[in-house]
C-alpha cells in the first residue's frame, strides 16, 4: 500500500505546489478549479471536433474556389473575414463563437485562481491578475474587451472607438486547420481621432487549451509534464 501524497502540483511550469491531495475530495478553490477545469475541456472538445470536421473538408476540396477575377481563382486555406468559417462547419458559428466567450471568461478565472493560491502560499508570487496576464494575455484582452462584456456597450476610458466596433463584429476565423478569434484588425477614423482594435490580438481556442494542459491539470509525472 503505497502511501497518499503530501503535495499537488497546481502548475508544472513555475512550480505551483500546494500541500495535502488536494484534489482528492475537493473543496472550496479546489472544487472552483476542478469545476473549471472541466468546463475548459469540454469546450476545447467542440471546437476540436469543428476543427476536424473544417480540415476533412477543405482537403476533399468540397469547399468553394474564391475568385477574384474571371481568370483567377484560387483554393484557400484559410477562410477569414467576419466569422467566415467553411461551410462544413458554418451552422456551427453561433455556438463556436459562445465557446470562446465562455472559454475566455473560464480561463482567466481558472489561471487567476491559480495565481491567487500561490500569492497566499508565498506572498513573493505575483499578483493573480499580473500572473494571468502572463500567462494568457490574449485571451485575457478578449475577455476584457469582448467576452466579459462588449466594449461597444460602455464608455470606459480604456477602450477606443475600434475596440469598441470590434468588439460586437462577428469574430472567428480559420486558417489552417484552427478557429480562432480576433483574426481581423480594425482600424477607424472618427470625430478628426484614429483608433485602431489592435490590442485584440488573434488566438486559437485549441493551441490555448494544449499550452495549458502542459502547464496545469491534471496531476501527472514530470515526465509528461516536460
Amino acid at each position: 500500500m503505497t502511501d497518499e501524497p503530501t503535495t499537488t502540483t497546481l502548475e508544472y511550469t513555475d512550480k505551483i505546489v500546494v500541500p495535502g491531495d488536494v484534489f482528492r475530495e475537493p473543496t472550496n478553490e479546489y472544487w472552483a478549479l476542478q469545476c473549471l477545469w472541466h468546463g475548459l475541456e469540454y469546450l476545447n472538445s467542440q471546437v476540436a471536433s469543428c476543427e476536424k470536421t473544417a480540415k476533412e473538408s477543405v482537403e476533399s476540396g468540397s469547399e468553394e474556389i474564391f475568385s477574384f477575377a474571371p481568370d483567377m481563382k484560387i483554393k484557400v486555406e484559410g477562410l477569414f473575414s467576419f466569422g467566415r468559417l467553411p461551410q462544413a462547419i458554418r451552422g456551427a458559428t453561433p455556438l463556436l463563437t459562445m465557446a470562446f466567450h465562455w472559454y475566455a471568461i473560464s480561463a482567466v478565472q481558472f489561471v487567476r485562481l491559480v495565481g491567487a493560491i500561490a500569492k497566499r502560499l508565498d506572498d513573493s508570487r505575483p499578483l493573480p491578475k499580473d500572473y494571468a496576464e502572463r500567462i494568457i494575455p490574449d485571451v485575457g484582452a478578449f475577455r476584457d474587451k469582448v467576452a466579459a462584456h462588449f466594449s461597444w456597450g460602455s464608455l470606459n476610458k480604456r477602450d477606443n472607438d475600434a475596440e469598441r466596433l470590434a468588439s460586437v463584429l462577428p469574430p472567428l476565423g480559420y486558417n489552417r486547420g484552427r478557429i480562432s478569434v480576433g483574426t481581423m484588425t480594425v482600424h477607424l477614423r472618427q470625430g478628426g481621432k484614429s483608433s485602431t482594435s489592435s490590442e485584440i490580438k488573434e488566438w486559437s481556442l485549441t493551441e490555448v487549451h494544449e499550452r495549458l494542459t502542459k502547464r496545469y491539470l491534471p496531476p501527472r509525472t514530470d515526465a509528461e509534464a516536460t
